[in-house]
């Protein structure tokens, strides 16, 4: 596995694994209805593309073939992780970690002293794995569908 930094190009692709992975595995932790509302957020680029280049962020490509994204995961400047999704066939297979672990690090080399996120039932045991305490839960609404996030953070040295 390579990873590299997103460009303009991933776009399209990064949204495709989005939605394809929210549909394809949504349904183990999710109702049809919050599926559906989750996945939606990928067909609508004009939200999805700020969503990868206003972070930085970071793509798993397949070290043999550099075309096939593995997943992604994305930080603000303010420590905010903005996305971590895995290829809904490449769960449990690392791709999650070492993305995290780049994320990690960049965090370290910027002085971060905070990261956060809103994590999903499927993220949240990656965000503990990797030293993130739950705060918080909260109730968002999308496309008249309710949800549940975690509101985790890690703080330096932790």
């Amino acid at each position: 596995m390579h990873i590299r930094l997103a460009s303009e190009a991933d776009v399209l692709a990064l949204a495709d694994l989005f939605q394809q992975t929210v549909l394809r595995r949504g349904a183990e932790h999710y109702t049809p209805e919050q599926v559906r509302a989750w996945a939606a957020f990928g067909t609508d680029l004009q939200k999805f593309r700020p969503f990868i280049l206003d972070a930085t962020t970071f793509v798993a490509v397949d070290s043999t073939d550099a075309t096939k994204i593995l997943g992604f995961a994305g930080i603000a400047e303010d420590g905010h992780v903005t996305s971590s999704y895995v290829r809904h066939n490449c769960i449990h297979q690392g791709v999650g970690s070492a993305m995290m672990q780049t994320l990690l690090s960049y965090a370290q080399n910027h002085d971060m002293q905070r990261l956060y996120a809103e994590a999903s039932l499927f993220s949240l045991g990656l965000f503990k794995k990797f030293g993130f305490q739950l705060y918080d839960i909260e109730i968002v609404e999308r496309h008249g569908v309710s949800f549940e996030r975690y509101l985790v953070e890690r703080i330096h040295g932790l």
